[in-house]
């Protein structure tokens, strides 16, 4: 199966540096290839496996009570999916993971990767950095949700998802800002007005 250059890049941003460690992670994972609005998994179902998004786009959602999707987070290439154990309960997971545009996963057992954990520094590094990322990327992201506007929380998204907004359908991303589909619409006008 072809290895992608953007998971050798992904891998090298977490701290695979050597070539050995990369081999390790690549014998040990699958990559597969998901179309478009295509589910990875679902909220509320067992799930055991670790994600590394090689190429593609994919968002986080749940299920609110009136039955709508609510996107919580978006991630692009050269990603790591949260960690298995900060996206379940009791082994089921907490969101539900869909792709927005064909997507390219790298796709680890959980258990194996918690076995080389204990046996590759490299792993154990990879598995703190990721935790880093994830715990302050989703506390600016809390804090930017709580203190803006959805002004604001627009142009923070256009800033960490650059053509976004030219690339999936625009009810997600007003699902993630918190508005209305016709709230995000004025908008988009207010701005291309300016």
């Amino acid at each position: 199966m072809e290895r992608s250059e953007n998971l050798i890049a992904a891998l090298s941003e977490y701290g695979f540096q050597s070539s050995e460690t990369r081999a390790i992670f690549l014998s040990k994972c699958t990559v597969k290839v998901y179309s478009k609005n295509e589910m990875i998994f679902s909220e509320g179902k067992s799930n055991d496996t670790e994600y590394c998004l090689i190429e593609g786009l994919v968002h986080r959602f749940n299920i609110n009570e009136q039955g709508d999707q609510v996107t919580t987070g978006f991630y692009l290439e050269k990603s790591v999916i949260t960690p298995h154990f900060a996206r379940t309960l009791k082994g089921k997971s907490l969101f539900s993971l869909q792709t927005l545009a064909e997507t390219r996963m790298a796709e680890f057992p959980v258990s194996i990767f918690n076995e080389l954990r204990y046996q590759h520094k490299a792993f154990q590094d990879f598995g703190q950095k990721v935790i880093e990322a994830e715990i302050s990327k989703n506390i600016l992201a809390d804090i930017a949700y709580r203190t803006s506007t959805a002004k604001e929380r627009l142009l923070a998204l256009r800033i960490a998802f650059p053509m976004l907004e030219n690339i999936i359908p625009h009810h997600i991303i007003a699902s993630y800002l918190g508005i209305t589909n016709v709230s995000f619409s004025r908008l988009r006008s207010d701005f291309s007005r300016k």
